[in-house]
């Protein structure tokens, strides 16, 4: 008996990765290219083909990213190590790119899995996790984007769900396999990093604080030290770029201005992540459809929140507390420590938010605390929800119907060699080497190039130049109305090119 129902976990849990990776993969092919899946996958690139971890792409001089040609400090390096295994394996190509983090993806399902059903011991609550995280709009979005947070996120869930599975057999071990992990979660994003390394610790000690021994201690130390000496003996080649580029990076866009105003900190993590990604921002207000209907996830995760905190005997089970400081945990560092408030980052808090759902919801159930018919109703427009707002991102297809004719039009129309001044996104179909990264347009270093490639990035640059710097904006306006002329436009993309009769002859013999 007991097999038949491991079977039939199995046969569900291999259902709900397979629905996960229809919906990811669907919105990696319809998604535009992002600038920094791009940068990133410039540095890959390079390592990849030229055996050198740069990124070249973009323009630097002016700013303090420098030496970002020879070497590439700005972000930790291992999700760039495994893009370039995967673009010699697999290939050059976004999509290959974004593969990387469907895969990530499907180990953060697995780990999310053993994690809820270990604190829980009830399978049940953490099938419906995985199903609701494997169907949630941000962790899709997350599956499906270039970026490092899939990874980094489904490395520490593994390092925590590593140390749930084996503590009992062997405490050493497991701390020694999960730290692991988790420092490999944070050598590919300090968010990451820093939130299972809390997690975790926060976990043992809460569980296991009165078997810890000095043995303990040199197995948790082990891999960073490892991670440090692997990291450092690359930093070593330019300590000083080193410097220069992770402070920089690390300070840009007030990354931790919460550490000196933790209040304004609070009303910004509401107003400018969760109202915002729910759909609740300024922007959002007046608007209808499914902007606003995002706004009922948010009212989902708060109700499972409330749910298990309001029942008493989900709130003194021990495994439940330590759902409960995971979350809480997770919801102050990313307060404090992310003073950019991104939404990709959400990929970090969900799933704790959707176990805490789930323990409600299965619990209820099986109480009968709240009508059956009640939950499933809500469990399936939570669904609805969910894979429709996916399924109405992918219909609009931004990548066939804005990315793809604008990059057709610059192949059809121009010579192979034209250098073009525009997104990093353009060298996924463009080739690197003839694009320069430069939202200023050459007013600082002096280039220019044959085209200039406008998109939704640059537009929004240029707007902000228009308010707070009048003398970028008015050489823009300068290129782009006397010395370049429109060709070609749509609502995403604008091309330029450079008044030349020799390029208007090349031109015309290619068309």
């Amino acid at each position: 008996m007991k097999l038949s129902i491991h079977i039939r976990v199995l046969i569900l849990t291999v259902v709900v990765i397979l629905i996960h990776i229809t919906l990811a993969t669907w919105s990696a092919v319809t998604k535009s290219p992002w600038s920094d899946e791009a940068w990133f996958a410039n540095a890959a690139w390079n390592l990849a083909y030229k055996g050198k971890l740069a990124t070249t792409v973009l323009e630097t001089k002016g700013t303090n990213l420098q030496g970002l040609e020879q070497h590439t400090y700005w972000v930790m390096p291992l999700h760039l190590l495994v893009q370039a295994a995967t673009f010699k394996l697999l290939g050059f190509s976004l999509l290959n790119l974004r593969l990387i983090s469907i895969a990530f993806a499907v180990l953060a399902l697995f780990s999310w899995y053993i994690i809820v059903e270990r604190l829980t011991e009830r399978p049940d609550v953490a099938l419906l996790t995985i199903l609701l995280l494997a169907t949630d709009y941000v962790f899709v979005m997350g599956s499906s984007f270039g970026r490092m947070d899939m990874m980094s996120t489904a490395l520490g869930a593994a390092g925590l769900a590593a140390y749930l599975v084996l503590r009992t057999r062997h405490l050493s071990a497991s701390v020694l396999v999960s730290q692991s992990f988790v420092a490999a979660s944070g050598m590919t994003h300090p968010n990451g990093g820093v939130l299972f390394l809390l997690g975790t610790i926060a976990a043992f000690i809460y569980i296991d604080r009165k078997c810890f021994r000095w043995t303990h201690l040199i197995a948790f130390v082990v891999p960073y030290l490892i991670g440090g000496i692997l990291w450092g003996t690359y930093i070593l080649q330019a300590p000083n770029l080193f410097w220069a580029q992770f402070v920089t990076n690390g300070t840009m866009g007030g990354r931790m201005s919460g550490l000196f105003s933790p209040f304004a900190a609070f009303k910004n993590e509401i107003v400018n992540r969760y109202l915002q990604s729910f759909g609740l921002a300024g922007h959002s207000i007046g608007h209808s459809g499914p902007i606003r209907l995002k706004a009922l996830i948010l009212v989902a995760y708060v109700v499972g929140i409330c749910g298990v905190l309001m029942t008493r005997q989900l709130r003194r089970h021990p495994g439940t507390k330590v759902l409960i400081l995971l979350t809480a945990l997770f919801f102050v560092v990313l307060t404090i420590f992310d003073g950019q408030k991104l939404s990709f980052y959400l990929i970090h808090i969900v799933p704790l938010y959707t176990a805490l759902l789930s323990l409600w919801v299965c619990t209820a159930w099986v109480s009968r605390q709240a009508p059956r018919v009640a939950l499933t109703v809500g469990v399936g427009a939570l669904l609805v929800l969910q894979i429709g707002g996916v399924v109405y991102r992918a219909r609009q297809d931004s990548y066939h119907k804005g990315y793809l004719p604008a990059v057709d039009f610059i192949k059809q129309h121009f010579p192979e060699k034209a250098t073009v001044m525009g997104s990093a996104v353009l060298g996924f179909d463009l080739d690197f080497d003839r694009i320069v990264d430069d939202v200023r347009l050459g007013f600082v270093s002096g280039k220019r190039s044959e085209i200039i490639v406008v998109g939704e990035t640059y537009e929004g640059a240029f707007k902000d130049y228009q308010q707070n710097e009048p003398q970028i904006y008015q050489h823009i306006v300068e290129l782009t109305t006397r010395k370049y002329r429109r060709i070609y436009g749509t609502d995403t993309y604008q091309v330029y090119v450079q008044n030349s009769p020799e390029l208007d002859g090349l031109i015309l013999r290619r068309n």
